[in-house]
């Protein structure tokens, strides 16, 4: 879990990609914990911000599987230059 970013969001995922439980204020989990609170009571329902709807801009479906690098519409996270966000 430490290589999630604010919010939840692991740096493998779209930053365009959103969920439900990203706008939730949920306790942290313990330190020894194998599963993230935040994905535990998760729908799975997901949108993405370029369409705002389950379509990502290339016309196929937003999910955390899809959703990564390789896929032409994706945008890490992070600033251009390659650092993480402070």
């Amino acid at each position: 879990m430490a290589d999630r970013l604010a919010g939840g969001v692991t740096p493998e995922l779209c930053r365009r990609l959103r969920w439900k439980t990203m706008f939730m204020t949920l306790a942290p989990p313990p330190p020894d914990a194998d599963v993230d609170p935040q994905h535990e009571i998760d729908d799975g329902f997901v949108w993405c911000t370029h369409n705002m709807n389950c379509l990502g801009p290339d016309g196929a479906v937003a999910s955390r599987e899809t959703c990564r690098q390789g896929r032409g519409c994706f945008e890490r996270h992070g600033r251009d230059d390659g650092d993480p966000p402070t």
